[in-house]
């Protein structure tokens, strides 16, 4: 690891990374050649607190609230999972409820920082400090806001970018329910000196999981991605989507003069290929909307595993979401984006057919 550069060099798969500015490169046998998965995770996402919860969002697909037992990952617990993870491992996405909820939230992300994995974390802004704010800035290597209550958000936003935080985003749910709000948000961020120097907003498609999965509905006109894309793009907002938005956001391109430049910038679902998640038990999934699913009732125990590699990452049940999720473009010949597309083996996500 020259230079704090974290990576791995096999035949088949390489990677590098820069934890001092977040550059990654991933290649195969050649520098052309892009592998279909890696060796380990490259991102886990890291559930370290779950249940109660003070939002209490009808829509929360972690059904956290309510009078929910809180359960919290401690310090000793998240050192033992890191130490299993290969080096394949850049970023960990901490999942948390409230902000302070987990008493040792700082002190793990400091810990995976100064030992070359950078961390980052999703909150609701709701508690955020100048206090919490610069411990962010001086740790994460960015940032997301989901946008609930928009002064909230917003006002979290201004705090985390005036700390010095180099990557801050916005996080909006896109439903059918809140598709006009969307647009709402993007004219915020146009307007609103306290997303002056906002990264991106991202969209993060529905899926029907959660208490009351009824609520909401998941977009599936593809006409309306173009919109919002349209929108970004002649106001020159930067944006994203998710990776489950991928066969959508991919459909909408289908057509544009920029297809083969912005297609490759397109991740598909990287659940146990490239991404894993463990929650605050930990467990292993292969992603947290497939926590309680058919046939991940329960996880794969990482806190008891001998080797990560063997025992999860090629456990029989992963090997077999992983085979049916690179299936799932099978059926799709003529469409254009069918090499760079993979759908949710789960929840039915794409109106593209």
């Amino acid at each position: 690891e020259k230079e704090g550069l974290r990576g791995c060099q096999s035949e088949g798969y390489n990677c590098i990374f820069s934890p001092k500015d977040g550059s990654f490169a991933r290649w195969g046998t050649s520098y052309e050649d892009d592998p279909v998965m890696a060796p380990a995770p490259e991102i886990l996402d890291l559930e370290i607190s779950s249940g109660l919860c003070s939002g209490n969002c009808p829509f929360c697909y972690k059904g956290n609230g309510g009078a929910q037992v809180a359960k919290h990952m401690t310090l000793g617990q998240f050192k033992v999972l890191f130490h299993k993870m290969p080096h394949t491992l850049t970023q960990i996405a901490f999942g948390i409820t409230d902000i302070d909820s987990n008493p040792d939230f700082f002190a793990m992300m400091k810990y995976a920082r100064d030992h070359g994995v950078v961390p980052n974390y999703t909150t609701s802004g709701g508690g955020v400090t100048p206090e919490i704010a610069a411990m962010t800035a001086q740790i994460c290597g960015a940032v997301s806001v989901s946008v609930y209550d928009k002064d909230t958000a917003y006002n979290a936003v201004k705090m985390f970018t005036d700390a010095g935080v180099g990557q801050v985003n916005l996080h909006f749910l896109l439903a059918e329910e809140t598709y006009e709000a969307a647009f709402d948000v993007l004219r915020d961020r146009l307007k609103d000196p306290r997303l002056a120097s906002l990264r991106a907003v991202v969209f993060l498609a529905y899926k029907p999981k959660g208490k009351k999965p009824q609520v909401y509905h998941t977009i599936k006109d593809v006409k309306k991605y173009q919109k919002l894309i349209q929108f970004c793009t002649l106001t020159k907002t930067g944006f994203g989507c998710d990776s489950c938005s991928a066969p959508m956001v991919l459909k909408a391109y289908e057509g544009s003069k920029i297809y083969d430049q912005v297609s490759p910038m397109i991740e598909p679902c990287e659940s146990s290929l490239f991404s894993a998640y463990i929650n605050a038990e930990g467990k292993f999934f292969p992603c947290s909307f497939t926590e309680g699913e058919r046939g991940w009732e329960t996880g794969i125990d990482v806190l008891g595993c001998k080797d990560f590699v063997d025992d999860v990452w090629n456990h029989p049940r992963v090997k077999a979401f992983r085979e049916t999720l690179l299936g799932t473009t099978k059926g799709c010949e003529g469409c254009r984006s069918q090499r760079l597309c993979r759908s949710c083996p789960l929840f039915d996500m794409r109106g593209c057919s």
